[in-house]
């Protein structure tokens, strides 16, 4: 059975009937809050983690803890991460005589359409798949919303700050709402403290970065390649903070086109432009055209898509070769 990822974050108790789950997709901090919520439910259960190369190097060590009893519980709640398609017929064979006490969670990163694994997953009625796709700016207001509800202060344009200082990325948001929940726990939540609380300098910096290139600006692009440093654990971050901003590009010339009017057209988008960003935005949309627009995005899923795959050894000069490009291509104005 395939489920849809918001109905059992909203209730994850939906997860229960089934003998084991498979969580998959891009979205790890979707998957983490997942984990979380499923231990909170089975307090009771002991619960049993395990690796990838861990099972695949002892292949009896899965069996022999779905077979064996709890000598802490009745029940044992099994997680297994970075699954991927080598371990279909382990994963196959054990839930085919899975103890009743027992449920396994598998844990996946991308699995395309002819996946073995999936299917399994999808088709038997005592299992279920859970696909966890990446959040737009939607999704990310509506969880932010949720999880900030009741603070004072909470506004549109708070939620629109975190938005655009993550990259739509979910566990980045995640950590940043921990941080507000205790630094706001009987204050008003405000811009000005928060920009402090979120130490959101580095974000900063590379998007002056992004602005620079997607502006044309040779110069700066140059000056500020050589001063941004670049985590290797951000780059997801950094491909997230470019994809969303040539989607509200796109997104702003389609209105456009029916409208007539650029300022008039910013001002429909939705989530809003934050106002300070709103001159550079404008300035943006001149450079860009949609054909333009949409080979960029191209490029990022591509190189995305390698970096996640891990088949790229200096992620950083594949990132400044795509910064690189962007800016070429905005000097030739559209």
């Amino acid at each position: 059975m395939i489920l849809k990822s918001y109905i059992v974050e909203n209730k994850v108790e939906s997860l229960q009937p089934f003998n084991s789950v498979l969580i998959y997709g891009e979205n790890d901090g979707i998957k983490n809050d997942l984990k979380k919520k499923i231990k909170s439910i089975n307090k009771d259960a002991e619960l049993i983690i395990f690796f990838q190369n861990e099972i695949t190097k002892n292949p009896n060590l899965l069996a022999e803890q779905v077979n064996n009893t709890s000598l802490f519980s009745s029940k044992k709640i099994i997680f297994i991460n970075e699954i991927t398609e080598k371990n279909y017929n382990l994963i196959m064979s054990v839930i085919e005589n899975m103890n009743k006490n027992v449920k396994i969670y598998c844990f996946s990163s991308l699995l395309d359409k002819k996946s073995k694994l999936r299917s399994l997953f999808e088709k038997n009625e005592n299992l279920a798949a859970l696909p966890c796709y990446q959040d737009d700016e939607r999704s990310l207001s509506y969880y932010i919303n949720s999880q900030l509800r009741g603070l004072k202060g909470l506004s549109q344009e708070i939620v629109n700050f975190i938005i655009n200082n993550s990259g739509l990325d979910r566990g980045m948001v995640s950590n940043e709402i921990e941080k507000i929940k205790i630094f706001f726990d009987k204050k008003t939540i405000n811009i000005e403290n928060l920009e402090e609380l979120l130490n959101i300098k580095s974000n900063q910096d590379f998007n002056l970065l992004r602005d620079a290139s997607l502006l044309g600006e040779r110069n700066k692009v140059n000056k500020l390649l050589g001063q941004v440093q670049f985590e290797n654990e951000d780059f997801i971050y950094y491909l997230n903070n470019l994809n969303m901003r040539i989607n509200k590009l796109m997104e702003a010339i389609k209105i456009n086109e029916e409208l007539k009017n650029e300022e008039e057209s910013v001002n429909k988008l939705t989530p809003k432009i934050f106002w300070k960003d709103k001159p550079v935005f404008l300035k943006q949309l001149q450079k860009w055209d949609k054909k333009k627009l949409q080979k960029s995005l191209f490029k990022i899923a591509n190189l995305e898509l390698n970096i996640k795959k891990g088949n790229q050894a200096r992620n950083d000069l594949l990132l400044k070769n795509l910064i690189v490009y962007l800016c070429q291509e905005a000097i030739v104005v559209a």
